[in-house]
């Protein structure tokens, strides 16, 4: 390799090495800001709370012991010729 050309290789390695290194101090500070909360979005796009479906939640005692405790199948297969 020429020297003009090592120097062009160096010079493109250290541009893309400090663009790097930019990129992870830009998504460090937004990823900071998204956890603490501390971004400037509108209420729409900031949680204000508890969720909330507007439907009324009721909550029932569950039966004590099961209805169907062993399954039964309803059908038998015939057994076909050849298993027997």
């Amino acid at each position: 390799m020429k020297p003009n050309q090592q120097k062009i290789v160096r010079l493109l390695a250290a541009l893309i090495a400090a663009s790097a290194i930019v990129v992870m101090a830009v998504l460090a500070v937004a990823l900071n800001e998204e956890q603490t909360g501390t971004g400037t979005g509108t209420g729409a796009t900031e949680a204000g709370g508890g969720m909330s479906t507007g439907v009324t939640i009721t909550t029932t005692t569950p039966p004590t012991a099961l209805l169907n405790p062993v399954a039964q199948p309803t059908k038998k297969a015939a057994i076909p010729k050849g298993f027997r």
